[in-house]
């Protein structure tokens, strides 16, 4: 009971001062020695920082989604013989360092397509993939 009065009392300073003049938060810290450029400084700085990390992990959530969407659609590809997709994964193999490891594709999961497509455009991978199965 006393934790949800505190949490009532905060919401109503918090929207307090969402709704009040700013001019007098900023005559109050003035008069308490407060630089008020310094202030809104920092708080530009931050905004822009969180801002810019926020935006890092949707995009990396993003690129997480379309990986595990074009390896479920390569490894459908792959078990349903469609020629197309099947020769571009091989083309990935043979352009890069697994040609040893990956001989079989019948054999390939999931994990182990998601490493041969993780540094290509997964986006135009997409619509390749979407394209050759019309």
């Amino acid at each position: 009971m006393k934790n949800n009065f505190i949490k009532k009392i905060d919401e109503a300073i918090i929207s307090q001062l969402i709704e009040g003049d700013s001019g007098t938060y900023d005559e109050i810290l003035m008069q308490q020695g407060h630089n008020i450029n310094d202030i809104e400084n920092y708080a530009q700085k931050n905004f822009k920082k969180h801002s810019f990390l926020l935006k890092g992990i949707i995009n990396k959530k993003k690129d997480s989604i379309l990986l595990e969407k074009a390896s479920v659609m390569l490894q459908n590809a792959i078990e349903k013989n469609i020629d197309r997709p099947i020769s571009y994964l091989k083309g990935l193999i043979a352009n890069n360092q697994f040609q040893v490891q990956y001989r079989n594709l019948e054999n390939l999961g999931i994990d182990e397509i998601k490493e041969i497509i993780k540094d290509q455009n997964l986006l135009e991978l997409l619509e390749q993939l979407e394209n050759d199965q019309k």
